[in-house]
């Protein structure tokens, strides 16, 4: 896999590279979810929400 564009999705999901984003985004939303338990305002849970899932997409994203 030493390719840098990688042809199936499949490829790019095996990769270290990607599972290491995909642990960080999972601490971060074990983060938002803790902070969503101890603040529990539902207007603070969508900000959090919607936040969470930006930085989500943000750390995922693929694009040069």
């Amino acid at each position: 896999m030493s390719n840098k564009f990688l042809r199936y999705d499949s490829e790019r999901r095996a990769s270290p590279r990607y599972r290491a984003k995909r642990g960080m985004v999972r601490d971060v939303w074990i983060g938002v979810g803790v902070v969503m338990l101890v603040l529990p305002a539902p207007a603070a849970v969508g900000a959090l929400a919607l936040l969470a899932t930006f930085v989500s997409f943000m750390i995922l994203d693929e694009t040069p």
